[in-house]
């Protein structure tokens, strides 16, 4: 079916007909041991999307659009298995100056988090929290890779400036990314046919149309600040499973989320090589180049807070 890129009263998940290796029960869950043998998934929503461009942080070298190499990964194995995850939850909006690309803004998520609370604890969205008409109408897409543990670790480092391995990156452990798969398959505990459990899918159950009153998703458990505060990606964040197997991402911290919804900080539109890199993805997953511009567009041109419109550069 068409895929709605503007709404998320409908949860779509597919996966990948080619280069997809076969996955069963058995075979698909991780082992224990070290992070070089557990698997995740990564979950892109920025340039990464672009399979091309993703396997940069893990080969190394650059796509056209980019002014530097990536050093690339430890392992650099590309992923043999992808998914695409459309319409979660989430905000996606476009910040900061990146030399990168140009300039240009590079892509954020907010996930709605409730910043007054702490630990690690799985936050629920209350319907005032949800009373926007960005968050009832805008939703996030996501294509996910799935990679070993380190590889995440690898490319978390990378996005945030680093080398691999580099001691100021808080690498997640293989007994952190269970853990935190145990704590989705608390909040969700159904799954849908492909083996998918994130907090959009709380609306996928819902019978009927989905208002303010019936929407209340939950954002999971809180992600952690894992590299340097004045790095741009240092907040990752487990945002569902698959297949058992914890889905990974990552996004500017808390605090300065809060800048960004006040207005505070500027938001900036993506260069024209960035946008691009962003909708070539988006069409080898799924979209038409109609849709996958409308999407694209509607989120870079939709301010973040609710009245008034956050300075955009």
């Amino acid at each position: 079916g068409a895929v709605d890129v503007k709404g998320r009263s409908r949860v779509t998940v597919r996966s990948s007909k080619q280069d997809m290796t076969s996955v069963t029960s058995n075979s698909n869950s991780s082992p224990a041991g070290s992070e070089a043998e557990t698997f995740v998934y990564y979950a892109s929503f920025g340039s990464n999307i672009l399979a091309e461009r993703f396997n940069c942080y893990l080969k190394g070298g650059r796509v056209e659009g980019m002014i530097r190499d990536m050093p690339g990964s430890r392992n650099k194995t590309t992923p043999k298995e992808w998914h695409v995850w459309h319409n979660l939850p989430h905000r996606l909006f476009f910040a900061h100056s990146s030399p990168t690309w140009e300039g240009g803004g590079v892509g954020f998520v907010d996930f709605y988090e409730n910043n007054d609370e702490e630990g690690d604890e799985v936050d629920h969205l209350s319907a005032s929290r949800t009373n926007t008409k960005q968050q009832t109408t805008l939703g996030t897409s996501y294509r996910l890779y799935r990679i070993t543990l380190e590889q995440f670790n690898d490319v978390l480092a990378q996005e945030n400036g680093m080398v691999p391995g580099d001691g100021n990156c808080q690498a997640l452990t293989s007994v952190e990314a269970r853990s935190l798969a145990r704590k989705w398959n608390e909040v969700v505990s159904a799954k849908n046919e492909n083996g998918a459990k994130h907090g959009g899918m709380v609306t996928a159950c819902v019978e009927g149309s989905i208002t303010r009153e019936n929407f209340v998703p939950s954002t999971g458990p809180r992600g952690e600040t894992r590299a340097p505060s004045n790095r741009w990606y240092g907040y990752a964040k487990c945002i569902g499973t698959m297949h058992g197997e914890c889905v990974l991402t990552f996004t500017c911290d808390p605090t300065e989320m809060e800048k960004f919804r006040s207005g505070q900080n500027a938001t900036n539109a993506p260069s024209e090589a960035y946008y691009d890199v962003i909708k070539k993805g988006l069409v080898q997953t799924g979209m038409s180049e109609r849709e996958a511009v409308a999407y694209l567009d509607e989120r870079v041109g939709t301010s973040l807070i609710a009245e008034g419109s956050a300075p955009v550069r």
